[in-house]
């Protein structure tokens, strides 16, 4: 568990000043007053919404924020949080081993690949515990800073590789993009037949999905820290029923107006939700956090959008190479029934579903995907205000590592339920990053279905991957192979979802494959508005040094996968694909 002290915290989290220097430029941008009006609206209920799930969060940190601020920020203290939370993983993961061994109807092989995940996972967790624990230590977190802010304009750890990263996304890329986002999905390329992978849309998506990892869990620590403090004061108050509250009223009903007041200001007023705006503004759009996702870590889903056009982006964010709270939700394996939030599903990855439609929340408390749900819903009011009649919110959605995976829960439940955001908003495709297994074989059938349910319209879950990523190409995927027909209860059987496509550098062709909503061999292209599929790459020196670095190591055993997952490995990628038509994996 990542210690709170914002020193500490932003070594491998949000781009302070130099950061921001970083990723702004002079684009144009959306300034008008009309604009301002819309974004000061959506600004507000978003950040209203957000902060109500304090409400339920501030109740689970109660017992932390009884410690004082120098013994809550020492390491010692981080060392006892992080070693309890491996022990209670342990408990969790064996005792789970333990009752789906002897009282679940499996298989010998079934037993088999219980054991051996609990194993494995227990020591893999061990080896994470011991680097969270080395790489949060006060001498190191201060020497990674001070490289940050000499080399790599401050950025995080899973940044820093290339930082330029951020500066390469041309005027017309960004103008190309935002035009294609616009678009009413009735003036599609895609048909029941053929598919357009849009490069313009995808660049844009990674810079969002990267930049999610610039906002550590220090914030949502200093809010939890003042709802604690007034919390106490109003021991009695309980928030009432949210389906008759307004945003923000559950903060609100618990601590008082002026309380609520004082936690919205830390949650939203720091410099990490600064840096992410100030990147957003030379999109020409806007930011705001949308939810914590059921977690005291960094975890989280942020929302871009453009005042003055009809769509909005979800993003989500990845894992934090030092968050260990996180490194547990990843490897929390157990198979989770999620057929209640999601029809016609089975299982899916028990501590992804968690971090969505998590089984335990006090009456009163909003899950995830309703803030998320609600988010949309308020922010595509306001947008659609001023719109001609019949004008459609494009809702897109993308995330990088544990990111695609919550994008993929929310995804799947929007496109199944979509009266949930009501008939002016339209879920367009996804395009997810270095995607992990998800859920079983009848998940992923289900999933499936319902993309092809409107056949006229049909919409497309691109699951993205590089080389060989670690995380998308490595974990055990037999449920992929849907012909070995494998026991739900056999952990081997987790699959992916979604279409995958492998980026190849040009002159080769990027590959298709996977059990997917794609009819076999279809027609799938890379397309871009440009004439040329070339960003604002960097000529100095030190720019191509570290592309050819990033190059050689990923040709490297093992070193070369985790590399290989890496957001500026996928910047790389998209920058060196070749536009037109892919071919489809020989099976």
């Amino acid at each position: 568990m990542p210690h709170r002290h914002r020193t500490h915290n932003n070594t491998h989290g949000a781009p302070m000043t130099r950061a921001k220097r970083a990723i702004s430029s002079p684009y144009p941008r959306s300034s008008s007053p009309e604009a301002g009006h819309v974004h000061d609206q959506i600004r507000d209920q978003l950040r209203a919404l957000h902060a109500d799930e304090l409400a339920y969060l501030s109740q689970q940190w109660r017992g932390h924020g009884r410690v004082s601020k120098a013994v809550s920020n020492s390491y010692t203290y981080l060392f006892w949080r992080t070693t309890r939370r491996y022990h209670t993983y342990l408990w969790q993961t064996w005792t789970r081993a333990v009752w789906s061994t002897f009282f679940l109807p499996t298989t010998f092989f079934d037993r088999l690949s219980i054991l051996a995940f609990a194993l494995v996972s227990s020591w893999i967790v061990f080896f994470l515990l011991v680097w969270c624990l080395v790489a949060n230590h006060p001498l190191l977190t201060r020497t990674f800073a001070q490289w940050s802010r000499t080399r790599a304009n401050g950025l995080s750890m899973i940044n820093a590789a290339y930082p330029k990263m951020f500066e390469e996304l041309s005027v017309e890329q960004i103008q190309a993009a935002r035009a294609a986002l616009a678009k009413p999905l009735q003036g599609s390329p895609n048909t029941s037949t053929k598919r357009v992978f849009n490069l313009d849309i995808a660049k844009l998506l990674l810079q969002c999905s990267a930049l999610m990892y610039e906002r550590t869990s220090a914030p949502l620590h200093d809010a939890l820290d003042a709802s604690t403090r007034h919390s106490s004061r109003h021991a009695h108050r309980q928030p009432t029923d949210l389906h008759t509250s307004k945003p923000g009223a559950l903060l609100s009903q618990l601590l008082g107006p002026d309380a609520a007041q004082d936690v919205n200001i830390q949650l939203h007023a720091n410099a990490e939700e600064d840096a992410l705006a100030s990147f957003a503004s030379r999109l020409g759009v806007r930011y705001n956090t949308v939810s914590e996702l059921n977690s005291q870590g960094s975890a989280f889903c942020g929302m871009f959008w453009d005042p003055a056009s009809n769509w909005i982006i979800l993003a989500y964010k990845g894992t934090s190479p030092t968050e260990f709270v996180e490194w547990t939700t990843d490897f929390s394996f157990n198979p989770r029934d999620a057929g209640h939030w999601i029809r016609g599903w089975g299982k899916a990855h028990g501590g992804f579903v968690d971090k969505i439609f998590p089984r335990r929340i006090k009456p009163g408390a909003r899950l995830p995907y309703d803030t998320i749900r609600e988010a949309v819903k308020a922010t595509s009011k306001v947008l659609l205000a001023d719109k001609p009649l019949g004008t459609q919110i494009n809702v897109w959605t993308t995330g990088h590592s544990l990111g695609c995976s919550l994008a993929s829960l929310v995804y799947a439940r929007m496109i199944n339920e979509p009266r949930d955001l009501g008939k002016n908003v339209m879920v367009r495709d996804a395009y997810l990053f270095a995607a992990p297994i998800l859920c079983d074989v009848d998940s992923v059938n289900a999933f499936n279905n319902r993309m092809n349910h409107d056949a006229d319209h049909p919409r497309t879950m691109w699951r993205i991957t590089n080389g060989l990523d670690v995380v998308a190409r490595s974990l055990p995927h037999s449920g992929d192979y849907s012909e070995w027909n494998l026991s739900p209860y056999n952990l081997f059987s987790y699959a992916h979802i979604g279409t995958e496509l492998r980026l190849k550098p040009a002159p080769c062709s990027s590959v298709v494959s996977g059990e997917t909503h794609i009819t076999p061999g279809s027609h799938v292209r890379i397309e871009s508005a440009l004439m040329t599929n070339v960003s604002v790459l960097h000529s100095d020196v030190e720019s191509v040094k570290a592309q050819q670095m990033m190059r050689r190591v990923q040709k490297w055993p093992l070193i070369g996968r985790v590399v290989a997952h890496g957001t500026a490995s996928y910047w790389m990628a998209l920058n060196e694909v070749k536009t037109g038509s892919c071919e489809w994996e020989d099976t």
